[in-house]
């Protein structure tokens, strides 16, 4: 019996821009908590994934744990998921 063939990742494209999610990454790395990246992308004007101007905790939180966010941090820098 072969090995199974594998096959590129399936599921939704992201729907955040990559510049979202390295500034959300950015601002993260520099120690600020959830509630004040979101205030930071609000002030800033970037659209949440669902395109709205309102950011929360969860949204940010949301993001940082995607598998997208996890690609572009590394697997070593678990440290910016914690909360």
């Amino acid at each position: 019996m072969s090995a199974p063939v594998s096959q590129p990742r399936r599921g939704r494209p992201p729907a955040c821009l990559p510049q979202v999610r390295a500034r959300v990454v950015a601002l993260r790395d520099q120690g600020l908590s959830l509630t004040q990246i979101s205030r930071v992308m609000m002030a800033e004007g970037w659209p949440t994934p669902g395109g709205r101007l309102q950011w929360s905790k969860s949204h940010v939180d949301r993001l940082l744990h995607t598998r997208h966010v996890r690609e572009l941090i590394g697997e070593g820098s678990a440290a910016v998921l914690a909360v």
